[in-house]
Formats: C-alpha cells, structure tokens, sequence
C-alpha cells in the first residue's frame, strides 16, 4: 500500500491519538535537552525566544494553509452535491423532450439513479457496486440517446436531453473523486507534523531552560494543537467523522421522482 493510503485508511481515532503523541513526546524530549543544557550553562533562555515565535508562527500559517485547503474541498463538495441534483432533475424533466417510450425508460432508469445516490458513503457497504450500477445507468441512457440519433429523431429535441445528460455524466465524475478520492497530499500532511514537532521540540525546550512548565499545561497544549489537526483530516474526509455533507437535497429528490413515478404508473 502506498505511503498516501497508509494513511488515509488511519480512523480519525488514530490521527487524534497520532497527534497527541507526538506533541507529548516532542515536548518531553525538548524539556529533557533544555534542562539539561541549562545545568551545564550552554544556553540561555533569551537566546531561543525568537527562535520559538518563528516556528510556531510558521507553523500557525502552516496549520491554516492545509485547514484552508481542507475547508475548500468540503465547501466544494456541496456545491458539488447540490449541482448533482440540480442536473439529475433537468434530465428527468427534459426527458419529455423524447418520444412516449423512451420518455418512460429514462425516468426509470433516472429514477434508480438517484435511488442510488441518496447514500452516504460511511453507512453504505455496497457503495462500489452503487457507483458501477451509476455508470451502468448512464450507459444505458446515452444508448438511448444514440439510437434515437441513429432513427433520425428531431434533433433539436434530443440536444436539450443530452445536454443534460452530459452534465450528469460530469457531475457524477467531479463527486467521486473530489468528494472521495482527492485528499491532502501526504507530503503536505509530513510538513505539518514536521514544522508541528519542531514547535513542540522547541517550546520544550525553552521551559526545560527556564525549568519551567508543568504536566497540566503540557497536555492542554498537546490536546490544542492535537484537536486542529483533527478538525483538518475530518475536513478532509467525506465518509466519516463528524463532519459529513447532509444528503438531504438528494432525498428529497429521490423521494418526489418515486411519488411521480408511482402517479404516472411507469
């Protein structure tokens, strides 16, 4: 497995326990030089202030650049959610632009569609196989469409469905993968915990100079910075955590194209 899904197929849960770890044990080792270098007169406590305040100000920017980030992608994912459905209804709409038959066949198949949509993927075991039978379905529609083209129907009318249709090709492509596939880049993750145990070596280290610091505020420093780094990956995530999109557009959709489906008897 790749270094990338090593770690993307870390729990939250491990991410958290990850973080503290690491803060604890930059700050513990940090301490331990610091008040070891002060016992033998190498440093003094004014020489690393501003040493301190340039790490952890490269880190507060480098903590906000990957939250940044993170905070786009999910905004982008329900925009991107909320186009889906928007499209998923033109092409079911514009399917009366076909002729009785056809018309019918692609609401069914729009129908199961979205009934395969209105998922989130954490709840759902069979998600693969949901977004295979997606594919199949647009397939199949787009047949659809090449048939009518080659029986010479009116083309003006068919344009204005597979218009649509090529938006809901599009929309299902831009949701898989920057909704489940595209995440932050481990290389950015590496320099984040890097600049993060380099802010917590060098706080160490200060405290351990001065022989100051106590465990109480070690471990609120360690969950602070801990819980940020938390907050980025379940950002980053759209199939778990706490953060997660509503699905509600989706089911709503679902629901009024099976009410219409059962009123029209198809």
């Amino acid at each position: 497995m790749h270094a990338d899904g090593y770690f993307n197929s870390l729990s939250l849960g491990a991410i958290c326990g990850l973080s503290i770890l690491l803060v604890l044990i930059a700050l513990s080792v940090g301490n331990l030089l610091g008040r070891f270098s002060a016992r033998n007169g190498d440093v003094g406590e004014s020489s690393i202030g501003g040493t301190v305040a340039a790490t952890l100000g490269l880190l507060a920017f480098m903590l906000a650049f990957t939250f940044n980030m993170a905070a786009d992608r999910f905004s982008q994912r329900k925009t991107l959610l909320l186009d889906e459905v928007n499209t998923i209804a033109t092409t079911y709409l514009r399917a009366d632009l076909l002729p009785p038959r056809e018309r019918d066949r692609a609401r069914k198949l729009l129908a199961e569609y979205v009934e395969l949509r209105d998922i989130n993927p954490k709840d759902v075991p069979d998600f693969d196989e949901r977004m295979a039978r997606s594919s199949a379905i647009q397939r199949q529609l787009w047949q659809l469409v090449a048939a009518l083209s080659a029986a010479g129907y009116d083309g003006q009318r068919l344009r204005g469905f597979y218009e649509s249709l090529n938006g809901l090709i599009d929309a299902h492509t831009a949701r898989l993968y920057i909704g489940l596939r595209y995440r932050i880049p481990l290389p950015i993750w590496e320099a984040l915990y890097a600049i993060t145990a380099l802010a917590m070596f060098g706080i160490g280290f200060q405290l351990g100079v001065g022989r100051r610091g106590s465990p109480q505020v070690v471990l609120s420093l360690a969950l602070a910075f801990s819980v940020v780094i938390l907050l980025i990956a379940d950002l980053d995530r759209s199939g778990e955590g706490f953060l997660v999109i509503e699905q509600t557009p989706m089911s709503q959709l679902n629901a009024e194209l099976q009410v219409d489906l059962k009123k029209s008897g198809r």
